[in-house]
């Protein structure tokens, strides 16, 4: 694949609709033109060491562990000696910490505990199980009023809120038949959708994810916010927080790394 024109030092991979003109944004199915087409289980379409920046945010976790470490191999040597490479993931780590806390909250009665350990079971487990689009969370979204509302919007953040407005601006979309009550897919069906980008094929936490980086090359590992970064004006960008302040993916574990050589 031929390179396309550098108008920028900065990559953003499966942006998705989230991206800045400032960067080069890649994305499986660009929802905007100012977005380059690309698979990210495939090489990177650019030169070595052609970019000062790499940033990802909920792509890794889309990846086979095989690919996930392809991509961040991919990323060391697109990256400049001294580049910044950031990623944001699910925190594998605080969903854990989480379930436990409210399977010990339900088993001993506590208030609210039952509710919250229903919706965190299927934030560890349907994004990974799932057949069907949307999966076990679409179907729990649905339900106005929804169990452990305040919880699931604090856990999931804008885009749980903008699901609900149009779910509940929209009856007639929210009573749409449950996925127990479709069709049964086929496993051609199955196999499809289980490859078309939307399951979990991997989860990291704060020491997986620093181990993999620093097997591929990466040095000066380090835990950031949503709201810190050595990239130069990160915030301004909006990449990581919503136009309210407000952190934009909240269940994300959050971590740059830098590609040595560059005194």
């Amino acid at each position: 694949m031929v390179s396309p024109p550098l108008a920028s030092k900065m990559l953003n991979l499966g942006c998705g609709g989230r991206f800045h003109e400032a960067w080069i944004n890649l994305d499986y199915a660009p929802q905007d033109r100012r977005v380059l087409r690309h698979d990210l289980r495939e090489p990177l379409p650019f030169a070595d060491e052609s970019f000062e920046t790499i940033y990802h945010s909920h792509v890794l976790e889309h990846l086979r562990r095989d690919r996930g470490r392809a991509l961040i191999l991919e990323c060391f040597r697109v990256l400049e000696p001294g580049g910044i490479l950031r990623i944001a993931v699910p925190d594998l780590e605080k969903i854990a910490r989480l379930y436990l806390q409210y399977l010990s909250g339900a088993l001993e009665g506590e208030a609210g505990a039952s509710e919250r350990y229903e919706w965190i079971t299927l934030e560890l487990m349907d994004q990974m199980v799932r057949d069907s689009s949307g999966g076990q969370m679409g179907e729990y979204w649905k339900q106005h009023p929804m169990p452990a509302e305040a919880f699931v919007l604090e856990r999931m953040g804008h885009e749980v809120k903008q699901t609900l407005a149009r779910l509940r601006s929209s009856p007639a979309e929210a009573r749409k038949q449950s996925s127990s009550q479709k069709k049964p897919l086929s496993p051609d069906e199955i196999g499809r959708f289980r490859e078309g980008g939307e399951v979990h094929k991997w989860m990291y936490d704060r020491y997986s994810l620093a181990k993999l980086l620093r097997e591929e090359g990466f040095a000066e590992v380090e835990l950031c916010s949503p709201t810190t970064s050595r990239i130069a004006h990160f915030s301004e960008y909006r990449l990581d927080m919503d136009e309210d302040g407000m952190v934009r993916k909240p269940d994300s574990l959050f971590m740059e790394a830098i590609k040595p050589g560059r005194s």
